[in-house]
C-alpha cells in the first residue's frame, strides 16, 4: 500500500512539472513576441529603423563590409550641401573635373556654367557622376580632398566601418561600408531638410545654361519615380537614394511615411542581386516597408482619465486620499498585435508618501512609467483628479503637535526645567543656611 502511495505521488508530481513546462513554453512564445520579419530574397545586407522610437526593428548581416555603391552619393551630397551655404553661387566647369567621370551622368561640358543647387539635383536625383565630381572640386579643390571630408564626416557620424576612396560610387574597388553605417549616414541626411526636398523630386528641370538648352532630370529611384520603372513605385517614400555597380550590387536606401506621416522608417537594402524580372534592392525594400506598416504602430497606452494610483492626504476635512491620472495621454510606438494590458506594465512613483490638503484639481504629484517588455517606453506627469479642504481642527492640532516637536518648543522646555532646578537648588541651599543660623552656638560648653 505504501509503495502504491508513493508512486502515485511521483506520477502526480512529474504530470505537474510537464504541465508547468508547458505552459512556461507556451507563455515565452506569446509573451512580448515581435511579428515574423519578411524573409529578403537575394539580399545581401539590411536594415530598417523606425524614427519616432529609435528603433531598430530589423537587421540582415548589418555589419557585414560590403561596397557602398551608390550609397557614396549620399555622402557626397552632405558635405556639399554642408560646406555651399550659397546654393545659387555658379561653377565653371572644367576639364580636370571631368576626366575621370565615367557611368551615369548629365553631359556637362567644360567651360559651361551652372549653380551648386543644379549640380546638388542632378547629383541627388539622377545620381549624376560629372555633377558628383563638380561638386567636390567646387567645396574642396579636388576629389582627393573632398573624399577626405566624406571620411572625417562618416567618423563624425560613428560610421567607423566606413572608408570612401571617391566621391561617385564608381571605381569602389577599395570602398568599404556596412549596412549599419548606412543606415547611421542616412539618418543624418533625413535630418537635413533640403537633403530630402531634394532626394523626393521625381522630375527637375535644369535651366539653359550658356553651352546648353533646359534639360529634363528624372529621378533614378524607381521607389520615388515611375519614369524608369513604374512597378517599383511605392507611396509614402521620400528619398534617399538607389542605385548599382558591379562589384556592389543593387541598394536602395529609403525614407517612407504613413498615409498620416506620423510613423517614419528608414529602409537600407544593400548587395542585392537582379535578373530579368526582379531588382530585389526594390523588392526588398517593399517588402520591409509592407511588414513594418503593417506590423507596427502607435498606440495609446495611458488615456487622460485612466487611474494609474492614489496618494494619502493628511488634515483633509472628508477624504482620506486622492487619485492620480495622466496630466495627457500617453502614445507609443508597439507592434500592432500587442496585448497592452497583458505586456504593457505601468508603474507609479509619488513625489512624497502623501499630499497635505488643501489640494487642487490637477496638482502635479508624481510620475507614471510605462515599459514593454525590458522596455522602457515613456514617461507621464501624474495629477490629482479632484480639490481636497483642509479642516481647520486638525490643521491647527498638527502645528501644535509640530510646534511641541520643533526645536524652539524644545528648547523652551529645557530651559525652564534648568531654570526650575536651578531654582529649586538656590532655594535649597537658602533654606540650608537659614535653618543653621537658628542652632545655638555650643563652642566652649562643657559636658559631663
Amino acid at each position: 500500500m505504501a509503495r502504491k502511495i508513493t508512486r502515485d505521488r511521483v506520477r502526480r508530481a512529474v504530470s505537474f512539472f510537464v504541465s508547468a513546462v508547458l505552459l512556461l513554453s507556451l507563455s515565452a512564445l506569446f509573451v512580448h513576441a515581435e511579428p515574423d520579419p519578411p524573409l529578403l530574397e537575394k539580399v545581401g545586407s539590411a536594415c530598417l529603423y523606425n524614427v519616432e522610437s529609435n528603433d531598430v526593428l530589423f537587421e540582415l548581416n548589418p555589419d557585414a563590409e560590403i561596397y557602398p555603391t551608390s550609397t557614396v552619393k549620399i555622402m557626397t551630397g552632405i558635405v556639399a550641401l554642408e560646406n555651399s551655404p550659397d546654393l545659387k553661387k555658379q561653377i565653371t566647369v572644367t576639364d580636370q573635373m571631368l576626366e575621370s567621370v565615367r557611368g551615369n551622368a548629365i553631359g556637362f561640358m567644360p567651360g559651361e556654367v551652372v549653380t551648386v543647387e543644379q549640380a546638388l539635383y542632378c547629383l541627388l536625383v539622377n545620381n549624376a557622376n560629372d555633377a558628383a565630381m563638380i561638386l567636390a572640386y567646387a567645396v574642396a579643390g579636388s576629389e582627393a580632398a573632398f573624399v577626405d571630408m566624406m571620411n572625417e564626416k562618416a567618423r563624425e557620424l560613428s560610421a567607423l566601418k566606413t572608408h570612401y576612396t571617391n566621391c561617385t560610387g564608381m571605381h569602389d574597388d577599395a570602398s568599404v561600408t556596412t549596412a549599419s553605417d548606412t543606415l547611421k549616414i542616412a539618418k543624418y541626411a533625413y535630418s537635413l531638410d533640403r537633403f530630402i526636398e531634394i532626394t523626393s523630386t521625381g522630375h527637375y528641370v535644369v535651366d539653359a545654361t550658356n553651352l546648353s538648352e533646359a534639360r529634363d532630370v528624372y529621378n533614378r529611384n524607381c521607389l520615388v519615380s515611375k519614369y524608369y520603372k513604374d512597378e517599383y513605385y511605392y507611396e509614402g517614400v521620400v528619398g534617399l537614394n538607389a542605385g548599382s555597380t558591379p562589384q556592389g550590387g543593387y541598394c536602395a536606401v529609403t525614407v517612407a511615411h504613413d498615409a498620416e506621416a506620423t510613423v517614419t522608417y528608414i529602409s537600407v537594402v544593400m548587395n542585392a542581386e537582379s535578373d530579368e524580372e526582379t531588382m530585389y534592392n526594390y523588392k526588398g525594400t517593399a517588402d520591409l516597408l509592407d511588414w513594418a506598416f503593417s506590423s507596427f504602430g502607435f498606440r495609446e497606452v495611458l488615456g487622460k482619465k485612466q487611474v494609474v494610483c492614489e496618494i494619502p492626504v493628511k488634515l483633509a476635512q472628508t477624504v482620506d486620499y486622492v487619485t492620480l491620472v495622466p496630466a495627457e495621454s500617453l502614445t507609443v510606438f508597439l507592434p500592432a498585435d500587442a496585448d497592452i494590458e497583458r505586456d504593457v506594465t505601468i508603474s507609479c512613483r509619488t513625489e512624497s508618501d502623501y499630499l497635505e490638503a488643501p489640494v487642487k484639481l490637477g496638482q502635479r504629484a508624481g510620475v507614471a512609467m510605462v515599459s514593454y517588455g525590458d522596455k522602457m517606453l515613456g514617461t507621464v506627469e501624474l495629477v490629482t483628479t479632484s480639490d481636497v479642504s483642509r479642516s481647520e481642527l486638525l490643521y491647527n492640532m498638527e502645528r501644535i503637535k509640530e510646534f511641541t516637536k520643533g526645536p524652539f518648543f524644545i528648547a523652551t522646555v529645557v530651559s525652564l526645567v534648568g531654570f526650575s532646578l536651578l531654582y529649586i537648588l538656590i532655594k535649597a541651599r537658602y533654606n540650608q543656611k537659614k535653618l543653621r543660623s537658628r542652632v545655638p552656638a555650643t563652642r566652649g560648653r562643657r559636658f559631663k
